[in-house]
């Protein structure tokens, strides 16, 4: 009789998983077009858009310096010299 419950285990997990489930707990599936397009901004956060204020340009600021630094690695791993030595 022991033996038997891991099995009846395994198999009641399976088929609880399998149960329905709330549809509003998944996302709800959109077409590519409206996922890549610009967020429609409410009327009232025009001035928002025109003035991107100091988190934006502090966000900006980050992104260049990141990109300025992944630049530098972009290099040989290895300095030609060394190379050279070690092809020797």
């Amino acid at each position: 009789m022991r033996h038997l419950l891991a099995p009846t285990l395994t198999v009641t997990l399976i088929l609880s998983a399998c149960a329905p489930s709330d549809d509003a707990a998944y996302p709800r599936l959109l077409p590519t077009d409206r996922m890549l397009a610009e967020p429609a901004l409410p009327a009232h956060a025009g001035p928002a858009r025109a003035d991107p204020g100091p988190v934006r340009t502090a966000a900006v600021g980050r992104a260049d310096a990141l990109r300025a630094r992944a630049d530098g690695l972009r290099g040989p791993v290895v300095d030609p010299a060394l190379r050279d030595r070690a092809a020797r």
